[in-house]
């Protein structure tokens, strides 16, 4: 057995993988994929595939509720424009037509407008869809909600799924030739130490936060966490993942899902992050690819909140690394006050002082 970690700090993810899986080497062709969950090279992903695509070029998106503001409509926008896509599918609950953003959204090619149908959703998934349904019936939170439907998609159809509050700034077609793919970002809690006992752990990963903390005040607080960040933990994050139909690592995560007793599956993140963290540290299988954080998340938790900041000026280029395909800015309770207001009036006045504006003003 070959343990495995990513990245360089002590306590990183860490799973134990049949002999047969490798780190992906980072002077590799991109493409090539090998038994065992593979960790992408920290170096520029390349343009070309060596493999064909074996994941369909679908990007997949989920909404709960009964308007849908600018800026994750700019999530859609952006995966249609960049991502490199046939096909750009919005999953939602409730009618959406008369919102604002609607004709923009119809007018994008290859777009779709889905309702959530849940019995056809999870039948013929290769898991048990009644069970699937009743922990569906569990829960009343979007986001926890979300977490199932994203993976079931996924399960059955294939493709890749985004969260609304990301923006695609490069194609993803280079990473469709994996059977899965999901990235990491840079935590300081990771569900091991959140969920075990032991104790020097805990209070690193509290000295972790402190740090993070600290640094983040600073004006260019995330160009300084870059020097620090070595030292955090890297775990899975689900606000990108893709699969083609049927991959058992899909499987295993609806199965994680499922696993989770039924007193902590409305705990935050039990069914989310920390599910999916399990089931890559779990999985044996072949074609599951892990890509490093600056792919999807180039500002971790805590530090995003510099896309938000107002500055003197902005310069994308320190916040974006070479080879980011998907900005995930998070959305949050932090910043639940302030999203609603983000519109292109709102982008055009602080695309010189704020990050995020100047990421979001070529949708405006």
């Amino acid at each position: 057995m070959l343990n495995f970690c990513v990245g360089a700090a002590p306590n990183l993810l860490c799973g134990s993988l049949k002999k047969a899986g490798r780190i992906h080497s980072a002077g590799s062709e991109f493409g090539e994929v090998r038994s065992g969950p593979t960790i992408e090279g920290l170096h520029p992903l390349r343009g070309s595939v060596s493999q064909p695509p074996v994941i369909p070029p679908v990007a997949h998106f989920i909404w709960f509720g009964k308007r849908l503001p600018w800026v994750h409509a700019v999530a859609l926008r952006s995966a249609a424009r960049q991502g490199g896509f046939s096909r750009v599918i919005l999953h939602h609950d409730s009618d959406l037509s008369t919102t604002d953003v609607w004709p923009e959204l119809c007018a994008l090619p290859g777009f779709e407008s889905r309702r959530i149908d849940l019995g056809p959703l999870f039948a013929g998934l290769g898991v048990d869809g009644v069970r699937l349904q009743g922990l569906y019936a569990q829960l009343s939170q979007p986001a926890a909600r979300a977490n199932v439907v994203r993976a079931a998609i996924l399960a059955g159809e294939g493709g890749v799924y985004l969260d609304t509050d990301t923006v695609t700034v490069a194609s993803l077609s280079p990473l469709l030739s994996a059977g899965a793919f999901c990235g990491v970002e840079r935590v300081a809690f990771p569900a091991a130490v959140v969920q075990g006992r032991a104790l020097l752990p805990k209070l690193r990963a509290y000295a972790l936060t402190t740090l993070r903390e600290v640094t983040r005040w600073f004006p260019d607080g995330y160009q300084r966490f870059a020097k620090l960040e070595h030292l955090y933990s890297v775990a899975p994050n689900n606000a990108v993942l893709g699969a083609e139909p049927g991959h058992p690592f899909i499987l295993g995560l609806l199965e994680a899902m499922l696993s989770v007793p039924p007193a902590r599956q409305t705990v935050r993140y039990a069914l989310g992050t920390h599910a999916l963290e399990r089931a890559v540290t779990n999985y044996r299988g072949e074609g599951l690819v892990v890509h490093p954080p600056e792919v999807f998340y180039p500002m971790g938790p805590e530090i995003s909140r510099h896309w938000f900041r107002l500055r003197q000026s902005v310069d994308l280029t320190t916040a974006i690394r070479a080879n980011t395909r998907v900005v995930h800015w998070y959305a949050s309770v932090r910043t639940k006050q302030l999203v609603p207001r983000i519109n292109p009036e709102y982008v055009e006045r602080h695309q010189h002082d704020q990050l995020l504006s100047a990421l979001l003003l070529p949708y405006v």
